[in-house]
């Protein structure tokens, strides 16, 4: 069996992709977001009408969705990258979200599926597009208490 090493270096370059942008959406780093994205990437969830073109206008419309909540989390699951040329792949992944809108409200659950088609024309993988299908939407309940402070998330760790 040979192995391209190429193509496992893409694959975990896109994977490591796939966990910054989550990563970043988690700890409220728009920077880092905004590195996942070409210029003229957008994102799109059908189901509650956000659609967002550039990368500006998306890492914009996200931050301003997210800030809303005093709380918000995400979890990707089983990252499947369905097709991958030399500088093109599309993938698909599992979203786990969590959220808070006021710190006394039980909070709201999203389970759905990115699309993704990814592409590296400068050498780099980025998203080209993002589609989130959402499956669930449950605002029944996430009972508990905040317990985040998000400016300190942007601070790099202290050695213990």
């Amino acid at each position: 069996m040979t192995v391209d090493i190429q193509q496992l270096s893409d694959r975990i370059a896109i994977r490591e992709l796939t966990e910054r942008y989550t990563m970043g959406v988690t700890c409220r780093d728009w920077d880092a977001v905004a590195s996942c994205y070409h210029e003229h990437a957008n994102w799109r969830a059908p189901q509650v009408g956000m659609d967002f073109k550039g990368r500006e206008a998306l890492v914009s419309g996200i931050r301003g969705s997210v800030e809303a909540n005093p709380f918000q989390l995400q979890m990707q699951h089983a990252l499947v990258i369905d097709s991958l040329t030399h500088d093109r792949a599309t993938a698909r992944s599992i979203l786990h979200e969590v959220l808070k809108h006021t710190p006394d409200e039980p909070g709201s659950s999203f389970l759905g599926i990115y699309n993704d088609v990814i592409t590296k024309p400068d050498g780099v993988w980025k998203f080209e597009s993002r589609r989130f299908d959402i499956h669930l939407m449950d605002a029944t309940g996430l009972e508990g208490q905040i317990m985040v402070d998000y400016a300190s998330l942007l601070r790099p760790p202290v050695a213990a």
